[in-house]
């Protein structure tokens, strides 16, 4: 039997939400076989029990890889090391375990559209965002209507402009084989915005204005953008890993974009200079102009910062902002 997609499932703490989102795998309705390969990376919680449970009921389908011991803590990408060797699709989707899909129809749209369209590397389409702690209601992540394609301009801003990873399903021949920024994302805690910029490099990449997966947001305290915003050595990290990302980008882009690229680097990089306190090289060459595009409480706030500097740097010794 020939798979026609496999869809790749990691989870790691996943006990309130990894049975959703199996549901949500083992119901797509379909013309074509499809395999689910899930992994859990050495779970305290009960997640590898209800993985072993959907393997026992779908074992036609369900392939389960349980870790004795976690490999993420290790280095290791469960991705590279476990499921691409053992997929057997023709196109890979992706949703993690505290995630799931939301429409029965998802596989089958997005295979129609690609196995129509072999010009595109990757099918994607919309996503409800869903606050865990209650904190905001559910929402859609992107409000743009009807269906488009994304471009390299779009991803290489950031993933929260152009689509969410449980959305994905791509050309096996583009994720099994990735670039070497990938692994420079990998080495940092992310991989979602190297792979889609990647897809958008090999490929055009269609999407369709449908919310058919959902995305929680706040479910794992450990993950690299849990809380973010709020932690000044995680937010300076996860710059600095963009950063490196998108420089590893660089070599691989042609002349256009690596002008998009370049334009990226300079933002991140004013963005760095802001949450290190740097703020005198915030507002010259070459990044005033980006500076001079902030709003106007941010603008107010460097002045006020460049002009009380002894202040300035006792309130950010006092919030420990200083390394």
């Amino acid at each position: 039997m020939e798979i026609k997609v496999s869809v790749l499932c990691t989870a790691y703490q996943h006990e309130p939400y990894i049975r959703q989102a199996l549901e949500s795998f083992v119901t797509q309705r379909t013309d074509f076989p499809f395999e689910i390969l899930v992994s859990d990376d050495a779970s305290t919680d009960g997640t590898a029990d209800i993985i072993r449970e959907y393997a026992e009921k779908y074992p036609e389908i369900v392939r389960p890889f349980l870790q004795e011991r976690n490999l993420y803590s290790q280095g290791v990408n469960l991705y590279d090391a476990l499921l691409f060797p053992a997929a057997r699709g023709q196109y890979l989707a992706a949703c993690e375990g505290d995630d799931c899909w939301t429409d029965p129809t998802k596989l089958q749209r997005q295979v129609d559209f690609l196995d129509a369209h072999p010009d595109y590397s990757a099918c994607v389409h919309n996503t409800t965002a869903h606050y865990t702690d209650g904190s905001a209601p559910d929402k859609i992540l992107f409000e743009q209507s009807g269906d488009r394609d994304i471009p390299f301009s779009q991803v290489i801003r950031g993933m929260s402009h152009a689509f969410h990873t449980s959305s994905i399903i791509a050309r096996r021949e583009y994720i099994v084989n990735p670039p070497d920024f990938r692994n420079v994302a990998f080495s940092y805690g992310f991989t979602d915005y190297a792979v889609g910029v990647w897809l958008t490099m090999k490929g055009k990449v269609r999407f369709l204005d449908r919310p058919m997966s959902l995305y929680r947001i706040g479910s794992n305290s450990s993950a690299w953008s849990s809380g973010v915003d709020r932690h000044y050595a995680k937010l300076k990290r996860f710059i600095q890993g963009e950063l490196a990302m998108l420089r590893a980008v660089r070599p691989h882009a042609d002349a256009a974009q690596r002008l998009q690229t370049d334009a990226v680097i300079l933002e991140r990089e004013y963005e760095l200079l802001y949450i290190e306190g740097r703020v005198d090289e915030m507002v010259r060459a070459p990044y005033d102009e980006i500076h001079r595009r902030m709003g106007i409480t941010r603008r107010v706030s460097t002045a006020l910062k460049r002009a009380f500097p002894h202040l300035h740097r006792w309130y950010r010794k006092r919030k420990g902002y200083l390394d």
